[in-house]
């Protein structure tokens, strides 16, 4: 199933990222990377990734748009992610919805929803977050607020690369934002996990997700 698909892309090498949106290519290319992660394992010198021409006034050459993992793709454009999001949600959906002092990313009826990409697997499993997110913890501990006055929450993970087989909250990183995201599944919000493929220009689905089971005995 097609979620995306991106203009022309064409293939670079990292030579060095100077600061956490920009990468410059062996070529000496200036893109824009639209990603605050830290993605060490994905962005060093040498490694090949896919570029397209810089959007809008950028005053970049290109858009970083994916890495190699050494097996496969990894879509690293965190702009995108709203448009896949709603391929899974229903029509007329709300974006970008105050709730307390955040905004969660959609409301259809009563049910919340905040969507996370994730780029970082290791040994088959994919993790969130790969660097501390005071703002990713907040997002959790307000839907789980709502779940506790009668609305649905839910979040939605879109883990942008075939090689997992289950996510977990990265406590090694983030121990707050994982012990928050374990309170809120155990409160009731809800986990959607979906994986994704780069195949040419084209996103598709690839295949939903579980837990890992180390996981779900801790909820």
């Amino acid at each position: 199933m097609k979620v995306y698909e991106f203009p022309e892309l064409w293939e670079e090498r990292v030579r060095e990222r100077p600061n956490r949106f920009l990468v410059i290519t062996e070529s000496g290319r200036r893109c824009h990377l639209h990603d605050p992660g830290r993605l060490p394992e994905l962005i060093f010198p040498g490694n090949r990734i896919l570029v397209r021409k810089a959007e809008g006034k950028r005053r970049t050459d290109c858009q970083f748009t994916a890495a190699w993992t050494g097996s496969d793709w990894a879509i690293t454009d965190s702009s995108i992610h709203a448009s896949i999001a709603r391929k899974f949600l229903p029509e007329d959906v709300e974006a970008e919805v105050k709730v307390g002092n955040s905004r969660i990313d959609f409301r259809y009826g009563d049910t919340f929803v905040e969507v996370k990409g994730c780029t970082l697997v290791k040994e088959g499993v994919a993790l969130f977050p790969d660097a501390p997110t005071e703002r990713g913890r907040k997002h959790v501990e307000e839907l789980t607020s709502l779940v506790m006055r009668g609305y649905r929450a839910k979040v939605l993970i879109l883990v942008m690369r075939p090689d997992a087989y289950c996510f977990s909250p990265n406590f090694e990183t983030d121990r707050r934002f994982s012990e928050a995201f374990l309170r809120a599944l155990k409160e009731g919000v809800e986990v959607e996990i979906r994986s994704f493929r780069l195949v040419g220009r084209e996103v598709h689905y690839y295949k939903d997700l579980e837990l890992c089971p180390r996981i779900r005995e801790l909820i």
